[in-house]
């Protein structure tokens, strides 16, 4: 059976986790419904505001922010310095394949907002590995660093006493898993490992299984705390989304003014939308693998975005994805030398974890131009 597109924001109903209804509305839409039309964002506000006066000067640092130079962090660490006057904790995941625009961005961005940071950097033999181990079971080369930044930074704040930890936007910005959704609780997709599994494909147990010859104390920092180790530690682990109104456009607007980010083009990211991924080398192969298992790349997910704010119709955002999206990227290359398989297995490999419904025809797939800095990737 062929696939559908969201008669609102044009993406196909092979997403995993999404599903259109009888209007041909997908559930992401009618999620952002909600977000739109029935949240009290002022509540919320003011929800967040006591959470924060319950907080700030009783501890060393008032909160943990992820933050590898991205748009997100960035924009969380201003909001919270700035706006709430927090003291904060940057915790860095240097996921080994961080771009120079990234790195560039973390001093820019800490040193203005006069934050501490603290980075952990696995080694670059064990990420291989989990590259390798990820592929293999479930198609996917980021779970190394999708791990670790879910884990680590809550892991920083259980072990330092912080008691909040500010994650950017969670999953019902872009995916409709059960539970997860702008009609649940805020949080409630924060409560434990479940959380990790849902956000990475993989779960950490299974991970360890394929790594059996490396002691767990070396994985710790991918493992995400247990429900009753955060409780312990009496830390909160929240999502900003869930208590302003999240628009990433206006938000970079605000962080390129006030704290002087930059971004860079990236693999598979339209023009103008150069805010968007640009910080890790492997973003180009893990968006032409959505593609080529889910049948939408980061254009069209963008243009999604547009629609469901209204500025963007629904064939624009289409065209937006047709104009970037299934580029075969040039790094590729560099990711089957570290894979250690050639493409034919590689694609092999990627089409086994092919979405029900989705048809991929390589024939079609176009090849991607090299990033300047291309030379600059490991591996």
């Amino acid at each position: 059976m062929a696939n559908e597109e969201c008669t609102r924001c044009g993406l196909p109903d092979t997403r995993r986790s999404v599903k259109n209804d009888t209007d041909g509305v997908c559930s992401v839409c009618r999620h952002h419904e909600l977000k739109n039309t029935v949240i009290d964002w002022d509540a919320r506000e003011r929800e967040f505001t006591a959470l924060v006066e319950g907080i700030r000067g009783r501890h060393e640092y008032d909160a943990v922010v992820p933050f590898g130079g991205g748009k997100d962090g960035a924009f969380v660490l201003h909001h919270l310095v700035r706006e709430r006057g927090l003291r904060c904790l940057a915790v860095t995941v240097d996921n080994r394949f961080m771009r120079q625009q990234a790195w560039q961005n973390l001093s820019t961005v800490l040193d203005e907002l006069g934050v501490d940071q603290v980075t952990y950097r696995p080694p670059f033999p064990l990420v291989k590995r989990m590259m390798q181990a990820g592929f293999e079971a479930v198609g996917t080369v980021c779970w190394h660093c999708n791990a670790s930044i879910t884990a680590y930074p809550v892991r920083v704040a259980v072990q330092l006493g912080v008691p909040l930890v500010v994650h950017a936007h969670s999953s019902a910005e872009y995916h409709s898993y059960p539970g997860r959704t702008y009609a649940d609780p805020p949080e409630s997709d924060l409560a434990d490992e479940d959380y990790q599994e849902v956000a990475t494909g993989l779960g950490f147990d299974r991970m360890a299984q394929e790594l059996k010859d490396v002691d767990r104390k070396d994985l710790e920092a991918f493992s995400y705390p247990s429900r009753d180790e955060i409780a312990r530690a009496g830390v909160r682990p929240i999502f900003l989304s869930n208590y302003l109104k999240w628009d990433e456009k206006r938000q970079v607007e605000i962080i390129r003014r006030e704290l002087g980010w930059g971004s860079t083009s990236q693999e598979g990211i339209p023009e103008g939308y150069e805010h968007e991924k640009f910080d890790c080398f492997l973003v180009g192969t893990r968006d032409y693998l959505r593609f080529i298992q889910e049948g939408y790349g980061r254009g069209a997910r963008l243009g999604a975005i547009e629609a469901r704010l209204g500025r963007m119709t629904r064939d624009e955002a289409i065209q937006l994805g047709k104009s970037s999206d299934g580029r075969r990227p040039a790094s590729l290359d560099r990711v089957l030398q570290l894979l250690d398989v050639d493409e034919e297995v590689f694609l092999d490999g990627a089409t086994k974890q092919v979405s029900s419904g989705r048809e991929f025809d390589l024939e079609l797939v176009k090849r991607g131009s090299a990033l300047p800095d291309a030379d600059d990737m490991p591996g």
